[in-house]
């Protein structure tokens, strides 16, 4: 966008910018979007009880969906999802908050394995290697020995464990708390 920034005569209500606006002058399009989508929103929305009833409906394949991850999070099912997570974690803080807990925030890359006898995440770090976390356990209870009487985390946790089923959990949230 090419423009010039001028003051408007009256106040603009519908900015967040209120008291200037811009002249434009010429506008370029960098890269313009595909006229069809790979999924639509609507499609991708539909329940499973809807696909049954209608044979006829577009069913939106998890492939796709994960491969344009982005467009399907529009969806209001998986906004659910994150709302529900929020508000947990938020729900968690609260309490803990109100129950005289200190939230900590330990690190997530180590130098060693933390926990011994489970599968750790390794990876490659500037030649060497690094660990993914599998919990905060070690630091929780160091920060009760630092005189921390109550201590909670919100944070990933990451498990190598192998499993049979699709269902594993590799990563999650996990909701941690420690007191003495």
């Amino acid at each position: 966008v090419c423009a010039t920034l001028s003051k408007p005569a009256d106040e603009i209500a519908s900015c967040s910018q209120r008291d200037v606006e811009l002249q434009v002058k010429r506008i370029y399009c960098v890269s313009r979007a595909l006229p069809v989508l790979p999924l639509q929103i609507e499609d991708a929305s539909r329940s499973d009880a809807d696909l049954a009833a209608d044979p006829s409906l577009i069913r939106v394949n998890q492939d796709v969906r994960l491969n344009h991850r982005v467009i399907d999070l529009r969806t209001p099912a998986n906004q659910a999802i994150f709302r529900m997570q929020s508000g947990v974690c938020q729900l968690f803080r609260q309490f803990l908050l109100g129950q005289g807990f200190t939230e900590i925030h330990s690190p997530k890359l180590i130098g060693t394995a933390s926990e011994g006898g489970a599968d750790v995440f390794k990876v490659d770090y500037f030649g060497g290697s690094a660990y993914l976390a599998q919990s905060p356990q070690l630091y929780k209870q160091m920060a009760l020995m630092a005189d921390l009487e109550r201590v909670f985390e919100v944070a990933p946790v990451f498990r190598a464990e192998l499993s049979l089923t699709h269902r594993h959990m590799t990563e999650f949230t996990g909701l941690d708390l420690e007191m003495t």
